[in-house]
């Protein structure tokens, strides 16, 4: 038996499909998919006027919609480029100026560029060196 005739019991279709009955499978689901939309649509419509209504009717409930509540703290960042600026600079300051850590102690802060001078000048300090038994 050769490779080029077919195999007893292995068969392919002799037909192709047919376009009429694939097209209106097509407009079908199209027609199902609109439909559902539509549906879910005006069911979100009916339960918001609902909704609305209720919230109308009892006012005083606590989780009524109100729009002019202030919320609690802590609220979102209306500005929040500025208040990163000014954050940045405050930071600056304090790295790049002298100020009091604490004043009791006479501990001060002094700016990092001066700080390596003086390490460069003085250098770290270092422990007293174990003495080695005799």
């Amino acid at each position: 038996m050769s490779d080029t005739e077919p195999k007893p019991g292995v068969g392919y279709e002799q037909t192709d499909a047919d376009v009429s009955t694939l097209l209106w499978w097509g407009v079908i689901l199209v027609a199902v998919l609109v439909l559902s939309v539509l549906g879910t649509w005006l069911t979100f419509d009916l339960l918001d006027a609902r909704a609305r209504r209720f919230d109308a009717e009892h006012p005083s409930l606590p989780l009524a919609a109100t729009d002019n509540q202030i919320p609690p703290e802590p609220r979102l960042q209306a500005h929040e480029p500025e208040d990163l600026r000014s954050v940045r600079q405050q930071e600056e300051e304090v790295l790049e100026g002298y100020g009091w850590v604490d004043q009791s102690r006479g501990t001060v802060r002094i700016p990092i560029e001066r700080a390596m001078e003086l390490v460069v000048e003085e250098g770290l300090p270092t422990r007293a060196q174990p003495r080695k038994a005799p």
